[in-house]
């Protein structure tokens, strides 16, 4: 779907992605899903079907999920165009609507594999969340459901800007504030545990060892 104006929501895989005007909505029709306007909205569409048709979906979902900006693509709505404008004519060449449908294939490619501004608020909206939930039980799911990218695309993309993997990252956070806590408070272990978000006190105390070197008892005793 191109989404000429309007607001689209779109439920695809236990995830939900907003497609604003000027997008590119891409989803695999055999899967379970829902879309629905919320506001006026106006848009083209076309179903297509192919031997590598959902090999190519997944591997276009696991980079970007289902919504893809044309902030700065004009080739995929022509191509569009294109296929729609035989349909209305009954002229439909399917040689060539196999090449625009394998150039929209690629355009849509080439925007999941660009790292940009928009990229990098993605990683930014993700380290905030961490930090603001790093109490809480959260996985990597929730993490990358937060910035709407798949897990396995999330995860490299994290590592590429912050040369750590999101858990790791979230667990660096989570010892670093336990540090704090240990110096600075009359906390017990056990309460420090709770407190950083670590599912058991000595889950805690093992995963603080293998970073720090010492256990927590041995951190708080060390004099700064």
């Amino acid at each position: 779907m191109y989404i000429k104006k309007g607001k689209m929501k779109i439920e695809y895989k236990d995830r939900q992605f907003i497609a604003t005007a000027n997008s590119f909505v891409f989803l695999d029709c055999y899967e379970p899903h829902v879309y629905q306007a919320e506001e006026e909205t106006v848009f083209d569409w076309f179903h297509f079907s192919g031997n590598s048709s959902k090999e190519y979906f997944e591997l276009l979902y696991e980079k970007n999920g289902c919504v893809y900006s044309l902030a700065n693509n004009y080739l995929i709505p022509e191509y569009m165009n294109r296929i729609l404008k035989m349909t209305e004519r009954n002229e439909v060449d399917e040689h060539d609507v196999s090449i625009y449908i394998q150039k929209i294939l690629y355009e849509l490619n080439q925007i999941s594999t660009v790292f940009d501004d928009s990229t990098e608020k993605k990683i930014e909206q993700a380290i905030h969340y961490i930090e603001n939930h790093y109490k809480e039980n959260i996985k990597l799911e929730d993490i990358a459901n937060h910035v709407y990218l798949s897990p396995f695309y999330f995860t490299r993309t994290f590592k590429k800007y912050m040369n750590c993997s999101p858990v790791q990252y979230l667990i660096n956070y989570r010892i670093n504030n336990a540090k704090k806590l240990l110096h600075n408070t009359n906390l017990t272990v056990n309460e420090i545990s709770n407190t950083c978000g670590f599912n058991s006190t000595s889950h805690f105390v093992t995963t603080f060892k293998n970073h720090v070197g010492m256990s927590p008892k041995k951190f708080r005793d060390i004099e700064f």
